[in-house]
């Protein structure tokens, strides 16, 4: 199993619901995350706006493939200040 944790900018995060809502695998969401990358702080304030979004999905290595390329089709069509990052982790199942 491989774990995707997809972060988005706020304002786009419905691009990425979108494409997690087509699979019948569950996802978690985790709206307002705060922090710094490279288009800059978001803190959700006046002098750092925006937050970004944070997603979460386990699945198998193929279904990880084929969504990371999804996605990066997505972020291709994209501004690069509008934030899409991926991260895929090997991950196992405890309970």
């Amino acid at each position: 199993m491989k774990l995707l944790m997809i972060f988005v900018d706020a304002a786009h995060a419905e691009d990425v619901r979108k494409l997690l809502d087509r699979e019948p695998a569950g996802y978690s969401e985790f709206p307002s995350v705060m922090g710094r990358g490279a288009t800059g702080r978001k803190r959700g304030t006046r002098a750092f706006p925006g937050t970004s979004t944070l997603f979460v999905t386990a699945r198998e290595a193929e279904e990880c493939r084929a969504l990371g390329e999804e996605l990066t089709a997505l972020g291709e069509r994209r501004a690069a200040d509008e934030g899409l990052k991926a991260y895929c982790l090997e991950t196992q199942e405890v309970v």
